[in-house]
């Protein structure tokens, strides 16, 4: 039985034609009932979304003449959904899936073909979060997905046959209307209520830190539209960043997208700078590119780092944080950092988010991430400055099912692996899979304009790293899912199916111990001098391989495989750390 009907009704000057001849049921269920609604104009291409107890009190209400949206866009039809699931939180939730999946399907139109009440869902600060309530897995697979594919698909209201597609798409995966956790919710509340206090915002890698960002920036752009708006954002995201707010109407004059170079260099005062990846801003370092040391001039030259001149620039700063994501000795230190921001509020985002275990399973993906971080980091003494819950279900690693979250590959890894993410594209071609690897191959940046130029080679397999850093996943490279991604393309990025070549950069001491090798470690700037090689340089590096490693092994939304390149120690440590048989 299907779990929802949909009634589509012509209208003309705000009348619906035809409500008459509905059945007593249609017709009482859009007097006084839940419904989602949509509006479409034929001639103007325009869209209206929206949610409502009573559907003919709130037509009426739209075509009063005060709603400027329903005078000018024509609308000359409505399509109804309703649901015996609907309730005040499936509501919320389903009218703001619904808009973020029309605006993914229209990505590239220059007009705001997309509308809804905007100060309806931006202020939604006391209403519902994702974690409200039961059915929202069963709304989303017998509602929302059945409804796009059989009813506003075949009948001409979308363009995109399948959800599958957009939901890989960033304008859904960040989109600034999403149903935010409850614990989300009071961040966002905390930080407006209080612009006088500075915000670190810590998480693992898939808590949501990205998703508070745009929804922290689009309350603040509606609440507050004369305040000038900063956030700073890796090269890698700017672009996109760009789109999700251009296409979800919240770009202004007030607003500012930069690297932290550029925000620092245009010396600008914002009363709000957000910093995404902030354990990412550099400090005065000899080894890396000269701009990112130019900025110490004028009243930031005796800054040590970025974010000393960041803080300079905002009455309020808010940072996303990963103590688990500094990766280089360019970045500043994390005692520069709890420095600087030692008078900050500091909070925690706990819920996994990016990863999804498969269903079925009794382990979880917060059983994952757990281990992957005591796998990595249990002899550093820094897992006390995350929040690992020890008790993580090992059951993650030991499932031996070949649609099991995580697994790996004992021979042939660059081969196993490509074919590993292939054979998913075959059965779920929206996916985005790709095979990463620690930094272990020789390269330079200038390669990527040569694709005849390759890095990995396996028998008679060749590869090639990364062509481009900026928004790799989508480039239109034609070897573009065959290159080999470094960490500096997929920092910050989801990804579905992930595989992983762990290289001997990443080695065993005699006592048991992980420890970073520079010898096999191929990125110049991600390593002390020659003359610096004492025990504490020695292990910051450990720590930014183990980074690394960290961020390229928490990529996947669907599952991982590992392959071990020129290292057999790691593996046999991994099985016995894992008490993987």
């Amino acid at each position: 039985m299907a779990k929802y009907n949909c009634i589509t009704l012509k209208v003309k000057n705000g009348e619906l034609i035809g409500f008459d001849k509905l059945r007593q049921p249609e017709q009482n269920i859009l007097t006084n009932g839940d419904v989602v609604y949509i509006y479409k104009g034929t001639k103007s291409r325009k869209i209206y979304i929206g949610q409502t107890k009573q559907f003919t009190v709130r037509n009426k209400q739209h075509y009063n003449g005060q709603e400027e949206k329903f005078n000018t866009a024509d609308f000359d039809q409505v399509i109804i959904l309703i649901s015996s699931y609907f309730n005040g939180s499936a509501l919320d939730d389903v009218e703001s899936q619904l808009i973020t999946y029309f605006i993914a399907d229209n990505p590239y139109s220059k007009k705001q073909l997309v509308q809804y009440d905007n100060d309806e869902i931006i202020n939604r600060t006391n209403g519902n979060s994702v974690n409200d309530y039961r059915d929202r897995e069963r709304i989303a697979s017998e509602v929302i997905l059945p409804f796009w594919e059989k009813d506003l698909y075949p009948n001409g209201w979308v363009s995109t046959p399948t959800l599958e597609k957009l939901r890989n798409e960033a304008l859904v995966k960040y989109s600034p209307i999403k149903e935010l956790t409850i614990q989300q919710m009071e961040l966002l509340k905390d930080i407006e209520s209080n612009p006088d206090r500075s915000f670190v915002i810590n998480g693992d890698a898939g808590t949501g830190k990205t998703v508070l960002l745009t929804h922290l920036v689009a309350k603040l752009l509606k609440e507050k539209p004369s305040q000038r708006i900063a956030v700073v954002l890796q090269p890698n995201w700017i672009k996109t960043a760009k789109d999700i707010f251009r296409v979800y109407g919240m770009n202004n004059s007030n607003l500012t997208l930069a690297t932290s170079t550029q925000l620092i260099n245009a010396d600008e005062n914002y009363d709000v700078v957000v910093v995404d990846e902030s354990h990412k801003l550099s400090r005065k370092f000899s080894k890396q590119m000269a701009s990112f040391n130019k900025v110490y001039k004028g009243r930031f030259a005796e800054d040590e780092n970025h974010l000393e001149a960041i803080k300079k620039l905002g009455r309020q700063i808010v940072l996303m944080y990963d103590v688990l994501q500094a990766i280089r000795p360019a970045n500043m230190t994390r005692e520069q950092f709890n420095e600087a921001t030692k008078d900050f509020e500091k909070r925690y985002l706990t819920t996994q988010f990016r990863i999804q275990a498969p269903a079925g399973k009794n382990y979880t993906s917060e059983d994952f991430v757990n281990g992957i971080k005591y796998l990595l980091y249990k002899d550093t003494g820094l897992l006390e400055q995350t929040n690992l819950n020890p008790k993580f279900d090992r059951a993650v690693f030991q499932d031996s099912d070949a649609d099991a979250y995580f697994g790996y590959f004992e021979k042939e890894p660059l081969k196993n692996l490509i074919d590993w993410v292939e054979e998913d594209r075959n059965f779920n071609p929206e996916h985005i899979n790709r095979v990463l690897g620690g930094l272990v191959e020789p390269w330079k940046q200038a390669d990527g304009k040569d694709p005849s130029i390759t890095h990995w080679h396996e028998g008679n397999i060749k590869r090639r790293w990364n062509s481009t850093q900026e928004n790799w996943v989508y480039s239109e490279d034609v070897d573009a899912e065959e290159q080999i991604g470094s960490v500096f393309a997929v920092q910050g990025i989801d990804l579905n199916k992930v595989g992983v070549l762990v290289g001997n950069d990443l080695q065993v001491d005699s006592k048991g111990r992980l420890f970073g090798n520079p010898d096999n470690f191929h990125n110049v700037n991600g390593k002390f001098s020659k003359d610096d090689e004492s025990p504490e340089t020695a292990q910051e590096f450990t720590l930014f391989v183990l980074n690394i490693y960290y961020i390229l092994m928490t990529r996947g939304i669907d599952g991982i495989r590992l392959g071990f390149w020129k290292n057999d120690a790691f593996k046999q440590y991994m099985k016995e750390t894992l008490e993987i048989k």
